[in-house]
């Protein structure tokens, strides 16, 4: 019965106060983030042009959120919060501020992400990605089993 207790509450406080240690991982990977920025996230040629490292970036917290909910308007940066543009929130702008100019205008992800999906990923980018180098742990992290690519670390 005690045992019982102890895992019902270890679950309760799980779902409302924590979340996987791997949970920010799966939202830069749902959120196709690895797309532009590749798995290791020192960016590179894709698809899309040039994207910047997530490793080199001198963006805080407060930064790298703004970019993730709002994305750079006039790059092939996306935004990823359902409410960009609608307010002012994103750099004082509004999607009526780009009428008639489509080069410059937001682009919209392909898959939006919620807050708390938001928060678990700029997390993730901050403690395990900025300005920390590539590591054979990581990649097998990323690629969730061994990958020729993680033996060349």
């Amino acid at each position: 019965m005690r045992y019982l207790l102890f895992f019902f509450i270890f679950i309760i406080s799980i779902k409302n106060f924590g979340q996987s240690p791997d949970y920010g991982l799966k939202v830069f990977k749902k959120a196709n983030c690895n797309s532009c920025h590749q798995w290791h996230g020192d960016g590179g040629g894709s698809y899309g042009g040039a994207a910047a490292s997530i490793r080199d970036t001198g963006l805080d917290k407060e930064g790298l959120k703004q970019i993730v909910e709002c994305g750079r308007p006039g790059t092939n940066m996306p935004y990823f919060s359902k409410q960009a543009y609608k307010d002012d929130r994103c750099f004082g702008l509004k999607f009526t501020d780009f009428e008639g100019d489509n080069k410059n205008r937001p682009l919209p992800a392909r898959q939006m992400l919620n807050e708390r999906q938001i928060k678990a990923l700029i997390n993730f980018i901050v403690d395990d990605i900025k300005g920390k180098p590539v590591t054979k742990d990581y990649c097998l992290r990323f690629f969730g089993k061994p990958s020729r690519v993680c033996e060349e670390l």
